[in-house]
């Protein structure tokens, strides 16, 4: 199966900076083809006809909608990450997504079981929040423009059909939409809204189930004659989705759900294998489609096209795609069911712990599979990287481990490592601790009927209950609870505790960024919190409700709790007095909700703030005030957790779908040292005798030289993501057989 199909005569050779190496498609606004950016990143680009390039008021509007489509993020979507509406021929440039469409899934492969459908709805409708959250109506929403992907659903064009209307094309007499899909009221010549959107997802979730329009077929008139005055037909739809699906279908969009409502109503999906809201290929996708998927994202790419460095001093790492895609949870374990993927649709939830051992070289490498020989090395520069010469830390070097133990244990997110103990998540829910030295099981904590793992601190293992929302501190050696905080403590009357964006605990009290559930007649779709408890009595010390939103990142330093927050006038980084809840200052980070702080590190008298719309910021940790800000050339979304600085640098990662890099910036400046391309989403593991460590989540573990990017080292990993946790020259990780394995490593020059 291929993506893309080849180039015609007449097809440009280059669209602005991008390389063009396939066609993708075409539609009524315009052509769509496959190319590689100058960093060798293949992306999507839609060149607009000739006779709406033609047009004035097209291109104004379209300048206008594609300004507001960048700012869309989330993982359902395939954003737009460069566009030029001046060019002779306007374009937009969108990250590529090698997916199968909807309509040729179900017309291939038939209709979806319920459970896909849930799936499917779910997705969607995160997709449009993220849309609509910066006031963008999609206004074609339908199954050629939604794409399947191992990990969920992505909805593609949400930056030209707008602009499209009241061109020539509408006043020739062109219907902007497609039939079956386009709401009543488009139809009829009103306003159309984001209830426009929530119809034509319920118009796609008929056709998915069923194979068929809720309309009907035939000529475009008659099935638009349907849509405005008789009933859909929902005959073949599962009892469970016939009344959502009802509602949105709606012929008055005041009696359609709002998206917030169908997010509440659909995200409680179950895959195949019992986890709640996990989409990967065999948890949601019917397995005929996801076949085709895995088929589809191997195929190679036309002939050709290896991607060109952007700079020689900047390498450029190219990796065979893997045979498989898994999806995992990264960094150091999570804080909770991840609230972008729950309201804003960054459902990203990557927490790297700094991992350095004083005196001790820290390095990392784990081999694919099973880990057979008991010995491996990787050798340096193999995934098609450059190597720099002439000074002696250019020396090429190797990533070695050797296996000491392995044991059969299945576990959630990453490991964490203290005092000689190996502490996990396991997928039954219940927090485990294994000897690190031979992997015996030492004890099992289960009190919490389905944990989320925090950290260590001070001897003690952190989990908090995922419904519940108590908190528990048990003893690291002998797995006995020391204390607990029940969410009741911090919940305000008329709300109910629904899920922590963060929990941390420093100096005896536990700190949380919490969202609460409203009342159903409430307007308003949840309400939200830091909050401060004393860890020994369970009391709450200070509570400040946020209005908007708070983002998930938090952190407290040296008596200060430094955490991100939206309101209606922008986003924000604030302090606060880790005593009392006293604001010490707030820094804006954007003048527009949509871009709120995901990553904060502080070091000295500086805080280090990354957000979701790719800029770093550093700022006076005293006052609050600009040091300087920093975005990286690159297409990337937003920062990764965590940020790690060391030796005057800032290393951090950014990332857009499948597509990562890693960032060297001086920490006193702000001024790039170097940044490198990986597939997949990095990983930071540690930094340490002048090393940077990190890792895809696609397989590959990578070593660069801190201050200059080289030399480049690597070694395969495991086909999916290790979870890898550092402790000394120890690894622990996910060998992708079931099995927590252990290994000592290595990075020795050659």
């Amino acid at each position: 199966m291929q993506a893309f199909g080849p180039l015609e005569a007449g097809d440009p050779e280059r669209v602005g900076p991008y390389r063009i190496v396939g066609r993708l498609g075409s539609g009524g606004m315009g052509r769509v083809y496959l190319a590689r950016s100058p960093g060798g990143r293949a992306t999507a680009v839609k060149v607009v006809h000739e006779e709406l390039a033609e047009d004035p008021a097209f291109r104004a509007r379209f300048g206008r909608e594609v300004a507001a489509a960048r700012r869309v993020t989330g993982p359902f979507t395939a954003p737009v990450v460069d566009a030029d509406p001046e060019a002779d021929l306007p374009w937009l440039a969108t990250a590529h997504v090698p997916g199968v469409p909807l309509g040729t899934a179900v017309d291939t492969h038939g209709v979806w079981p319920e459970r896909s459908l849930r799936a499917l709805a779910s997705g969607l409708a995160e997709a449009l929040e993220a849309i609509h959250r910066v006031d963008v109506v999609h206004r074609d929403l339908k199954p050629s423009n939604v794409l399947l992907a191992p990990d969920g659903p992505r909805v593609i064009d949400f930056g030209i059909s707008v602009a499209a209307d009241d061109t020539k094309l509408t006043t020739t007499g062109a219907v902007v939409g497609s039939p079956g899909y386009l709401p009543p009221e488009q139809l009829v010549g009103r306003e159309v809204g984001p209830a426009g959107d929530v119809f034509a997802l319920g118009a796609l979730l008929v056709y998915a189930a069923t194979g068929t329009g809720a309309f009907g077929g035939g000529h475009a008139y008659g099935v638009n004659y349907r849509v405005v005055h008789e009933d859909p037909d929902l005959a073949g739809l599962p009892d469970g989705l016939a009344g959502v699906v009802a509602r949105c279908l709606a012929k008055d969009p005041g009696q359609r759900p709002g998206v917030p409502e169908l997010i509440e109503e659909l995200g409680r999906w179950e895959g195949a294998d019992g986890t709640r809201g996990t989409f990967t290929p065999d948890t949601w996708l019917p397995a005929p489609v996801a076949a085709d998927i895995t088929a589809l994202r191997a195929a190679p790419m036309p002939e050709g096209t290896a991607p060109e460095p952007a700079d020689a001093d900047l390498p450029t790492v190219t990796l065979t795609p893997p045979t498989a895609v898994a999806t995992a949870r990264l960094g150091a374990p999570p804080a909770g069911r991840s609230f972008a993927a729950r309201l804003r649709g960054l459902a990203r939830r990557r927490r790297t712990a700094a991992l350095a051992a004083a005196g001790t070289l820290v390095t990392l490498a784990v081999v694919a599979g099973l880990l057979l020989p008991r010995a491996f090395s990787g050798s340096s520069g193999g995934g098609g990287g450059t190597e720099s010469t002439g000074s002696p830390t250019a020396a090429a070097k190797q990533l070695a481990v050797r296996e000491l133990w392995s044991r059969e244990q299945e576990f959630t997110g990453r490991p964490v490592v203290a005092d000689g103990k190996v502490v996990v998540e396991g997928e039954d829910g219940a927090v485990q601790a294994l000897d690190a030295t031979d992997g015996d099981a030492l004890w099992t904590y289960d009190e919490l009927g389905g944990a989320d793992l925090v950290g260590v601190s001070d001897g003690l293992v952190v989990a908090y209950g995922r419904d519940s929302g108590a908190v528990h501190a048990v003893d690291l050696d002998g797995g006995r609870r020391a204390w607990s905080v029940g969410a009741g403590a911090h919940t305000a009357p008329g709300t109910k505790f629904n899920l922590y964006l963060r929990v941390v605990v420093a100096g005896g009290t536990v700190y949380v960024n919490t969202m609460y559930d409203l009342p159903e007649d409430d307007e308003r779709y949840g309400t939200y919190a830091v909050s401060a408890l004393d860890a020994s009595t369970g009391r709450l010390k200070w509570t400040r409700p946020v209005e908007y939103g708070l983002s998930e990142a938090l952190a407290v330093v040296d008596g200060v709790v430094y955490g991100g927050m939206w309101g209606k006038n922008g986003t924000y980084l604030y302090a606060l007095d880790a005593d009392s809840g006293d604001q010490l200052w707030r820094y804006r980070t954007g003048e527009e909700i949509g871009g709120d702080v995901t990553a904060i590190e502080v070091s000295g008298d500086t805080v280090y703030a990354g957000d979701s719309r790719g800029v770093l910021h550093a700022v006076d940790a005293r006052r609050g005030t600009r040091r300087w800000s920093h975005q990286p050339d690159v297409p990337s979304v937003e920062w990764f957790p965590s940020l790690m600085v060391t030796d005057g640098v800032v290393l951090g990662s950014t990332g857009i779908n499948d597509t990562g890099y890693v960032h060297a910036v001086a920490a006193g400046s702000g001024k790039p040292l170097w940044t490198e391309h990986v597939l997949g989403e990095p990983v930071l593991h540690a930094m340490s005798d002048g090393s940077a460590l990190y890792s895809s989540e696609t397989g590959t573990l990578y070593a660069r030289e801190l201050r200059t990017g080289r030399p480049p080292a690597q070694t395969r990993l495991s086909t999916g993501d290790p979870t890898a946790a550092v402790d000394g020259d120890r690894v622990y990780f996910d060998g992708g057989d079931g099995r927590l394995h252990a290994g000592r490593v290595s990075l020795t020059g050659t």
